[in-house]
């Protein structure tokens, strides 16, 4: 599976939140069995949680992940409350609309828009009208669950889909999509970089002219530190919002809400070093266990973990007293043999194996 796009995280005090920013999904979960699986994996290791944030600013993706994600959510016993940071479209919607409740801020934008498929390669009549089929029956899914969000009948919710319909969330709370506003959530942050759409430091993958003119309007200015803000008071249409200026961040919360993007790259860097150290703890401890070490090797590598030199050091000292007791116990069955006296000369052949194995140990903690 390749890194997911999805993030759980803040599970504590019986809560939890779901961060999808950017894409759901990069590629298409149809016939995909590991990364649907991946993420039910990771919802069900919430546990018993009872309250589920699901933090929204997305310009859509492929519409069976959005549909196995909402159902998934929309299964599970937590109240689920969907909060739009900044952006929430296309398939983002599908997920919105199978929460419990829909949050918007006051600056948020929302859209819906007829259902595409992406082709390539050379098709017959036929393949083709089974396509134009599924992307019926798909459409059809999308219109029943607006509808029943919405309170709206399929007719109105297929005009707003086939007209590509973009709203202030006003506007989406005004259609149903939306359940409460709020003022409380920092102004999303609308970019144009390089005549690609960002909002929240997000790749929308729309060409900022082909963005509402409201978003346009909210364009931001950047400062000194690189970030682009909304300043409260100066959103006036067509002009550049001044910039903000000495802002202090004291906290890692701070940090995170100034550069959101940012800290989450950070955060998945550590957590993929530590993986890959962790990976390599336990490949180092299988190289250089031995024959007999069985119960201490399942320790060092789950549960007692140790670093693999500390484990070498173990593992040497356990193979020396399987030769001391392998030495005395030689001692003692020659003498009660009667074979006479036994001295510190064992037999070569066991013998040679202990002290090949204390060597190669020895070898192999050097190395690493």
């Amino acid at each position: 599976m390749s890194k997911p796009f999805w993030k759980f995280q803040n599970v504590a005090g019986g809560r939890a939140e779901l961060l999808l920013y950017g894409d759901i999904s990069d590629s298409t979960w149809w016939g995909d069995e590991v990364t649907p699986k991946q993420f039910a994996e990771d919802l069900d290791k919430l546990g018993a949680v009872s309250e589920i944030t699901v933090r929204i600013n997305s310009g859509g993706g492929d519409v069976f992940a959005a549909q196995t994600i909402g159902n998934l959510l929309e299964q599970h016993p937590a109240n689920v409350v969907a909060r739009i940071d900044g952006l929430c479209a296309s398939s983002a919607t599908i997920v919105a609309c199978h929460c419990d409740r829909v949050v918007a801020a006051n600056d948020s934008t929302y859209m819906v828009h007829p259902v595409r498929l992406g082709l390539l390669g050379y098709y017959d009549a036929t393949t083709m009208q089974q396509y134009l089929n599924a992307l019926d029956t798909i459409k059809e899914n999308i219109i029943s669950l607006y509808a029943k969000k919405t309170g709206r009948d399929k007719e109105e919710v297929t005009g707003w889909m086939d007209a590509t319909s973009w709203w202030t969330g006003q506007e989406a709370k005004d259609n149903g999509f939306v359940d409460e506003l709020v003022e409380d959530v920092e102004t999303p942050v609308v970019e144009n970089r390089d005549g690609v759409l960002f909002v929240n430091s997000v790749n929308m993958h729309l060409p900022f002219d082909k963005a509402p003119t409201f978003m346009q309007n909210s364009l931001a200015a950047p400062t000194a530190a690189g970030r682009f803000v909304n300043k409260p008071g100066a959103m006036k249409p067509g002009v550049q919002h001044e910039e903000v200026q000495n802002m202090e961040i004291k906290t890692a919360d701070d940090l995170r809400q100034a550069y959101p993007a940012l800290v989450d790259q950070i955060e998945q860097a550590a957590a993929d070093r530590a993986t890959n150290e962790e990976r390599e703890r336990i490949r180092d401890i299988e190289e250089m266990a031995l024959p007999g070490s069985e119960e201490i090797t399942a320790e060092a590598k789950f549960t007692k973990p140790v670093s693999a030199s500390d484990y070498a050091k173990a593992a040497m000292k356990r193979a020396k007293e399987q030769g001391n007791e392998y030495l005395n116990n030689a001692k003692t069955d020659a003498k009660n043999s009667g074979a006479g006296t036994v001295e510190n000369t064992p037999p070569a052949g066991k013998t040679d194996e202990f002290l090949d194995a204390i060597k190669s140990v020895g070898q192999n903690a050097q190395k690493k």
